[in-house]
């Protein structure tokens, strides 16, 4: 069983999952905007995108819960203080340039769901809005369990038709990114897996249960034309057996991905950069490419698209990373653009 880290210590592997989800969601968009495979049953994609953006709203629901943190007015007040910024100025200044370089205009973006691509903030944000506000109203154990019926609703109204006949105008739903509140459970689960770590490690110990999670989610998706009815389920328990199996595979192999080890520097470095990350790499996604070639469309290579998208992201990645550092040399572009504090420097006699 792994401890949980102390006050001010990270674990290693949730911060090197962090990573590789980031690593994911510039795979996904290499695919989607570079080669428009997403969504035909011809990618990789289509798989992963069952797991990429719960794993990541999960993970920000795991950092986020702190034992100690009393949902007050004052602990609120000076939690959106430190947030705002992060996700919402520095993330519209991004917008802001990417829709003037690229020639978009400003209302429509702003007005649609996606933001552009900078939807993932400003979405987290409400989340972030709605949990305080559980936290805040309702004390204890039946906080958590508001927070788990109210995930479980907009999970069942955004994933379904449902959502079509609520009396909300399409763009006020666009506008708030509604569509995407779907994600909110997830963040929760984040929060309560926290809470209840080794409860939750004793449970991953069980062989039994990741043989189950294994089979359902391969068996599912081999078989899902067969399942027509209680479409609504079988998504999230595809979702939930897949990241369960992700989860599991990084506690299980913790030492690969600890400080020790390349690979694990490597995706814990990325996990702790994941910001500056999906901040700037809209700006550097080839999408030509789909002009220059329809090759994986005319003739489906799932495997060849997926190790070519996979390069092109790392190395997206990579230069996302190096240009982040550039801007990092500037401690105030570093504070107001990701987030960063301010160096302490002390004063010499």
């Amino acid at each position: 069983m792994t401890p949980l880290a102390g006050k001010h210590e990270r674990i290693q592997y949730i911060d090197a999952l962090r990573g590789f989800t980031m690593i994911l969601v510039v795979f996904y968009h290499v695919s989607q905007f570079c080669w428009h495979v997403c969504g035909k049953g011809i990618s990789i994609q289509d798989f992963l995108v069952q797991v990429r953006m719960p794993m990541f709203f999960f993970i920000s629901g795991f950092v986020l819960y702190k034992e100690s943190v009393v949902w007050n007015g004052k602990q609120i007040i000076k939690f959106f203080r430190k947030k705002i910024p992060v996700q919402l100025i520095s993330p519209f200044v991004f917008f802001l340039a990417y829709i003037y370089v690229c020639n978009r205009p400003f209302l429509y973006n702003v007005m649609a769901p996606a933001k552009a691509g900078y939807w993932f903030t400003f979405v987290l944000l409400e989340y972030y809005v709605f949990y305080a506000a559980v936290r805040f109203f309702i004390r204890g154990k039946w906080g958590h369990w508001v927070l788990l019926i109210l995930g479980a609703l907009m999970y069942y109204i955004w994933q379904s038709p449902f959502h079509e006949v609520i009396p909300i105008s399409r763009s006020v739903q666009n506008a708030w990114s509604m569509l995407l509140w779907k994600y909110f459970i997830f963040f929760v689960m984040g929060t309560l897996v926290k809470q209840h770590f080794p409860l939750v490690e004793k449970a991953l110990n069980q062989s039994w249960l990741l043989t189950c999670c294994i089979l359902f989610y391969f068996l599912v998706n081999v078989f899902r034309k067969y399942f027509t009815v209680g479409i609504t389920v079988t998504e999230f328990m595809l979702t939930f057996t897949g990241m369960v199996i992700l989860f599991s595979f990084f506690r299980n192999n913790q030492a690969a991905f600890s400080k020790e080890r390349p690979i694990g520097r490597t995706l814990q470095y990325i996990g702790r950069r994941t910001l500056d990350v999906y901040l700037i790499h809209y700006f550097l996604l080839p999408r030509q490419l789909g002009k220059v070639t329809t090759v994986f469309t005319d003739h489906p290579m799932p495997i060849i698209e997926a190790a070519v998208s996979l390069l092109i992201a790392l190395i997206i990645v990579a230069a996302s990373l190096l240009i982040s550092n550039i801007i990092r040399l500037s401690p105030f572009l570093a504070h107001w653009l990701f987030g960063a504090k301010y160096p302490t420097t002390k004063n010499s006699i």
